[in-house]
C-alpha cells in the first residue's frame, strides 16, 4: 500500500449511529424555526450541505444559504448532546476496528471521505474508538461542498500538504457503502471499494462500477486485499 491514499466513509461503513445524525439536523430545524421538519431529504450518500439545503428548501425556508452556518452549528451543538446516546444506540459494523488498524500498519495514508461536516463525523466515530487510527486532516468533509466527488479533489489537497506527496489516480481509494460513493471515485479516477454494509446490495454495488465489492469488513485480509485490488 506504499503510496496510497485510503478514504473511508463514515456511516453505514464504519458505523451505525441508528439516525442520530439525522436527529440532530432535525432538533436544530426545530430550535432555528420554531417548527419540526415535515419533508426530509434523501440521505444516502449525500453531503450534510447538500442535504441541509435540501431540507431547508423542502421545509419552506426563503433564503436557504444564509441559514446554512446557523443550521450547522446548531446541528453540531445538538449532536453533541445526543452523544451520550451513541454507546447504546450505535455500533462499529463488523471488521471496522481491525481494517482501520491493519491499513494504519501500512505505509499508507488513511483518513475519511465522508458526507458528514467533521464535527458530525469525529462524534459518531469517537465512542467506538475510531478515530485514533485516521489522519482527519488529510479528509475531506461534507460541509465543503454539495457534490461529493468534489470531495476526492479536497482531501488529495489536504493529504497532500500534510504528507508532502501527491496521490494522483487510483493512488487515492475510497471505501464506502452507497452508488455515490463509487461516482465520486469513478469521476476523480480514484480507486473505490463498496461494501453493502448499508442500503445497497453487492449486486447493485458492483452494476454501478465499484471496482471492488465486498459483503462486509468482517474479513480483514480481504479488506486489504481489496484496497490494493482497487488502487491497480
Amino acid at each position: 500500500m506504499d503510496g496510497l491514499l485510503v478514504l473511508w466513509d463514515v456511516d453505514h461503513t464504519l458505523v451505525d449511529v441508528d439516525g442520530i445524525g439525522r436527529e440532530a439536523f432535525d432538533l436544530a430545524f426545530l430550535r432555528l424555526f420554531g417548527r419540526p421538519v415535515e419533508h426530509q431529504p434523501p440521505m444516502a450518500g449525500r453531503t450534510d450541505r447538500a442535504i441541509a439545503l435540501d431540507m431547508l428548501r423542502l421545509n419552506g425556508v426563503t433564503g436557504p444559504e444564509q441559514h446554512l452556518e446557523p443550521l450547522r452549528e446548531a446541528a453540531e451543538a445538538a449532536i453533541d448532546e445526543l452523544a451520550h446516546l451513541l454507546p447504546t444506540r450505535g455500533r462499529a459494523l463488523p471488521g471496522s476496528h481491525e481494517a482501520l488498524l491493519a491499513v494504519s500498519e501500512t505505509t499508507a495514508v488513511q483518513s475519511l471521505l465522508t458526507g458528514n461536516a467533521r464535527r458530525m463525523a469525529e462524534v459518531k466515530l469517537g465512542p467506538f474508538g475510531l478515530t485514533k487510527y485516521l489522519d482527519l486532516d488529510a479528509g475531506a468533509y461534507g460541509w465543503s461542498d454539495t457534490v461529493r466527488g468534489h470531495l476526492v479533489h479536497n482531501a488529495r489537497m489536504a493529504a497532500a500538504m500534510r504528507h508532502r506527496r501527491r496521490f494522483p489516480g487510483k493512488k487515492t481509494v475510497l471505501i464506502g457503502d452507497t452508488p455515490l460513493d463509487v461516482e465520486a471515485a469513478l469521476s476523480t479516477g480514484a480507486g473505490v471499494v463498496a461494501v453493502a454494509t448499508g442500503r445497497f446490495s453487492v449486486e447493485e454495488l458492483t452494476t454501478a462500477g465499484a471496482h471492488v465489492t465486498l459483503q462486509n469488513l468482517a474479513d480483514t485480509r480481504l479488506v486489504l486485499e481489496a484496497i490494493t485490488e482497487a488502487a491497480r
